[in-house]
C-alpha cells in the first residue's frame, strides 16, 4: 500500500468515525427529548414496585441507544406497559398510598399487582397506571397528564386492558369498559393491546389482540364500539369530526368536563384543564379548538346548542352528532373564527328558486335551483309546511325565507352542497 492509499484510508476512517459520533449525538438528543416529553411523568419500576421519574428512566435506557443508526426511534429503547381499566367506586391505590407503602390492603391493589405481573410477562421493566402514577394533588402535574395521556398510551409498548365484567368472549360486548369516556382513547391510541378477562385470563393466545385481520376480538370491538374496523387503527386529528364525535356519544364520565377533556388527544388539540367550569363550557372550548383546523364537518350536528357560548353554532355534547345526515366534505379548509359577536365564516348568499315541488300528505318535497349558479341544486323535504311557506307571505318574501333558511345552515355556492 502506498502513502496515498494509506492517507485516503485514514481520512475515510476519520470521516466515518465523525459521522458515527454525530449520529450518536443526534440519537441521544432524540432519545432525551423523547423521554422528557413523550412518556409519563412517573412510572412503576417492576423490580421493586417503586416509583421512578423521567430522569431515572433516561439513565436506565441511555446505554441502549444505538450508534450510527439513522432509522433509530427512541420507542425502540424506552418500553413500558400501560393499564386500561374501569375504576372501582372506591379502593383504588393512589399516589400517596404507594408512596406511604399502605396500598396492599386496598381492593384495587390486587388489580395493580396482576397488571404488573402481566407487564413482566411481556418483558417490561416499567409500567404505568392512572390510579397511582399521577399525583392528583399537584394541579400542574394533573394538567400535563390529562393533556398528554393520548400520547402516553400511543407510545406504550403494550396496553393491557382488564375487562372486569367479562368471563367469556360473549360478555365482552357488554362490559362497562366500553361505556366510559376515557377508555375510548385507550382503545384507539395504543398500537398494541392485550385484553384480559375478569380473572386475568387472556382473551386469546395472541401477543397482540389489535389485529389487522378480522378476528373474533376485532369483530367484537367493532360491534361494541360502533367504530368501523379500519378506524380502530387510528390517526388522531381534527378531521371527520361529525363521525368521530358519535364514537363518544354513548360514553359517560364521572366529571362532566371529562367528556371534553377525554377527546383532546383524539382530535389532536390541547385545552387547559379547568375542573369546575362545567361540561357545556368545556365542550365549547373543545369544539372551538377543533374549528381552528377548518374542517366543516364540525357543523354537521342537530339539536340544542350549547349555553355557554357566543354562537349558536356550537353543539352541547357529542350526542348532538348522532343520527345526523351523512355528508361528504371537500378537503378544502373552511376559514372560521369565533369572535365576541359569534362565529364568523365566509358564506356566499345566493338566491334560490323553487323549480319543482310536490305535496305528499304531511311533507313537502322541493327542488331548489340558483339562477346565478346552475351547478347549485338542492333537493329538500320539509315536514312543517306552515313554517316553511306561511300563507301570509308573498312570493318575494318566500324567496327570502328560503334563502335565510339555507344560509343559516352554511350552504354556499361551490358547485355542490
Amino acid at each position: 500500500m502506498n502513502h496515498e492509499e494509506s492517507d485516503f484510508n485514514s481520512f475515510e476512517r476519520y470521516f466515518m468515525n465523525n459521522i458515527a459520533i454525530r449520529q450518536e449525538e443526534t440519537n441521544l438528543d432524540k432519545f432525551e427529548r423523547y423521554v422528557m416529553n413523550n412518556i409519563p411523568i412517573r412510572l412503576i419500576r417492576l423490580s421493586d414496585m417503586k416509583f421512578v421519574v423521567r430522569s431515572d428512566v433516561k439513565k436506565h435506557f441511555r446505554d441502549s441507544v444505538p450508534l450510527g443508526d439513522s432509522l433509530y426511534h427512541p420507542s425502540e429503547s424506552v418500553r413500558y406497559a400501560i393499564l386500561s381499566h374501569r375504576w372501582l367506586d372506591e379502593g383504588e391505590p393512589t399516589y400517596d398510598d404507594i408512596k406511604a407503602d399502605t396500598a396492599e390492603g386496598l381492593a384495587g391493589y390486587v388489580k395493580l399487582k396482576n397488571f404488573c405481573e402481566k407487564a413482566r410477562e411481556y418483558g417490561m421493566e416499567f409500567a404505568w397506571s392512572d390510579t397511582c402514577c399521577i399525583d392528583k394533588n399537584n394541579s400542574t402535574e394533573l394538567d400535563e397528564s390529562i393533556r398528554s395521556m393520548f400520547r402516553w398510551y400511543r407510545n406504550s409498548a403494550i396496553c393491557i386492558v382488564h375487562l372486569a365484567q367479562s368471563e367469556t368472549i360473549v360478555d365482552v360486548e357488554h362490559d362497562e369498559w366500553f361505556t366510559r369516556g376515557w377508555t375510548l382513547q385507550e382503545l384507539l391510541a395504543p398500537e398494541r393491546i392485550k385484553f384480559f378477562y375478569k380473572r386475568w385470563a387472556p382473551l386469546t393466545g395472541d401477543e397482540d389482540d389489535k389485529n389487522m385481520e378480522p378476528t373474533e376480538v376485532m369483530e367484537t370491538l367493532e360491534r361494541a364500539t360502533l367504530i368501523p374496523f379500519e378506524d380502530l387503527f387510528f390517526t388522531p386529528g381534527p378531521i371527520r369530526v361529525d363521525k368521530r364525535m358519535t364514537w363518544a356519544a354513548r360514553r359517560k364520565t364521572t366529571r362532566a368536563e371529562d367528556a371534553a377533556y377525554s377527546l383532546m388527544g383524539m382530535f389532536d388539540v390541547s385545552l387547559q384543564v379547568a375542573y369546575g367550569e362545567g361540561g357545556d363550557r368545556a365542550f365549547c372550548r373543545l369544539v372551538e379548538a377543533i374549528m381552528q383546523a377548518g374542517d366543516p364537518s364540525v357543523f354537521n350536528w342537530k339539536g340544542q346548542s350549547a349555553e355557554h357560548c357566543t354562537s349558536r353554532a356550537i353543539p352541547r355534547s357529542p350526542q348532538s352528532y348522532v343520527n345526523c345526515q351523512v355528508l361528504e366534505f371537500d378537503a378544502e379548509r373552511l376559514e372560521m373564527t369565533m369572535t365576541s359577536l359569534g362565529l364568523r365564516v365566509p358564506l356566499a348568499i345566493l338566491p334560490l328558486n323553487v323549480s319543482w315541488r310536490r305535496f305528499d300528505g304531511s311533507s313537502t318535497c322541493l327542488k331548489l335551483k340558483c339562477p346565478l349558479c346552475p351547478a347549485v341544486e338542492i333537493d329538500f323535504t320539509s315536514y312543517d309546511h306552515a313554517n316553511l311557506f306561511p300563507d301570509d307571505m308573498g312570493e318575494s318574501d318566500t324567496s327570502l325565507r328560503r334563502n335565510d333558511y339555507f344560509n343559516s345552515y352554511g350552504l354556499s355556492s361551490k358547485g355542490h352542497v
